[in-house]
């Protein structure tokens, strides 16, 4: 079994840290990003299954382990630059994307943003950022303020299981992968347990994007693109046919499972990867 030590990035642009696991290997870096509300262990399974690799998954910012965002809202451009801030920090001229859900959006961004430093990308059950038109713009900003202005906070459960199991009535997930992710983001608290993770994620992310900005991102990448699909996918939305049609170079495969499907059919995904990445 591959191990994995815990690593602290400082970004002192930012002015935050990032806090994830590294699989030391090998060859050109490979950087993980997770879904929303999840964390870098999502990526465990995938890690135990590519031998040899340079592999780094990380808690986005707000996420897991790691300091929150910086800005006052999230948004997705946010998460991006503190993705290429974190190559930037580490000295990499070159790095390989692996994202699922958020990460895989951010992932797509940052290979649009800067096609020269991302050699290859594997997107899981996603490609690009949530769009919003105008009118779902505003509304999804004005939901997001009222969150930061009144101060929410997260509840608190009276058991680790009853938390473990919100958590898979809230995703849709099974019992195992919520209990791999919910290690991470769980705390004591007085009277039971709540979340470590930023409350302002419950809302989801502020979309500030539309469709068509999110296609120049889009048609912006170089690098040879794997986009793994579920068979029970998230990707329901009319354009994302369009989305999968811009990337220049991109391979589609279909697998078992939901949208965890990297936590749930962790061998034949690796076994893609792997394929894809040629790293056996």
């Amino acid at each position: 079994m591959t191990s994995a030590e815990e690593v602290s990035i400082r970004l002192p642009r930012a002015g935050i840290t990032l806090r994830g696991k590294r699989t030391g290997g090998e060859g050109i870096p490979v950087l993980c990003l997770h879904g929303i509300l999840d964390n870098c262990a999502s990526f465990d399974a995938l890690a135990q299954r590519l031998p040899g690799a340079d592999l780094i998954a990380v808690d986005l910012p707000g996420h897991g382990l790691s300091d929150p965002i910086p800005a006052l809202t999230c948004n997705y451009v946010d998460y991006a630059a503190c993705v290429l801030e974190l190559a930037h920090t580490l000295g990499w001229d070159r790095f390989r994307l692996i994202g699922h859900s958020l990460g895989g959006a951010v992932s797509s961004l940052v290979a649009g943003i800067h096609p020269d430093k991302v050699d290859r990308l594997v997107l899981l059950d996603a490609i690009g950022p949530l769009s919003a038109d105008p009118d779902r713009a505003v509304f999804g900003l004005a939901r997001y303020l009222d969150t930061y202005l009144n101060g929410d906070r997260h509840p608190v459960y009276r058991s680790r299981i009853h938390a473990v199991k919100t958590r898979v009535q809230l995703a849709d997930i099974l019992l195992d992968t919520a209990e791999v992710l919910v290690e991470r983001d769980l705390i004591e608290v007085p009277g039971g347990f709540s979340w470590r993770h930023d409350v302002r994620l419950n809302r989801g992310l502020t979309a500030t994007l539309g469709e068509e900005q999110v296609l120049a991102f889009l048609r912006g990448i170089l690098a040879p693109t794997l986009l793994v699909t579920a068979e029970r996918t998230a990707l329901v939305e009319p354009y994302y046919p369009t989305r999968i049609g811009s990337v220049p170079k991109l391979r589609q495969v279909t697998l078992p499972g939901g949208h965890h499907l990297h936590m749930e059919n962790p061998d034949e995904v690796a076994a893609e990867i792997g394929k894809f990445l040629e790293w056996g």
